[in-house]
């Protein structure tokens, strides 16, 4: 099983306040080289790409975030490593606040060079017996950056979990 976080930083979760521990926290540098990759490798690989990002031991998981595929197009999560997630309806996405998120995250793909958005989500605590990953504690505010996937009808992100960079510094970074 691939180890997702420090003790402390699963000591930080269970206890409600946030991991301290920097190193097993994904920045979002690598979550744009990340998010671009995936991207790349869906333009080639198309529809047949989309097994590569439904486990945790996928080269898209990692530290405490992973790559997740929409098709806005559709309406439904494409691919995505927690197994509950696939298939959902993007637009019936509500967030740990209550607010509808999916539709925003469409939005932000659309944008040239892509786009970072908000909400609240669960952090990764670990995988289940099947391979794929589980969620866990409360929800925290999560940051993502999504991009469209030229020539096919899927768009790609990934997300930091953080409490105070702001979307107008993370977007700033990719222009």
């Amino acid at each position: 099983m691939r180890q997702w976080t420090s003790v402390v930083a699963v000591a930080g979760l269970l206890s409600g306040t946030a991991p301290t521990v920097a190193a097993d926290m994904a920045t979002p540098e690598e979550v744009v080289v990340k998010v671009k990759a995936a991207a790349a490798y869906l333009a080639k690989e198309g529809e047949a790409g989309l097994a590569a990002f439904n486990k945790a031991d996928s080269e898209f998981v990692w530290k405490d975030t992973y790559v997740f595929v929409y098709d806005c197009a559709d309406d439904v999560i494409a691919a995505h490593p927690v197994a509950e997630s696939r298939g959902v309806s993007i637009s019936a996405l509500r967030g740990g606040d209550g607010e509808a998120f999916g539709i925003a995250l469409c939005a932000a793909a659309e944008k040239p060079g892509g786009s970072w958005t908000e909400y609240w989500w669960r952090r990764p605590v670990g995988e289940t017996k099947d391979g794929d990953l589980a969620y866990g504690g409360e929800p925290v505010r999560k940051i993502s950056y999504m991009l469209s996937v030229d020539g096919t009808p899927y768009e790609v992100g990934a997300g930091i979990f953080d409490e105070t960079t702001t979307l107008e510094a993370l977007n700033a970074m990719i222009k």
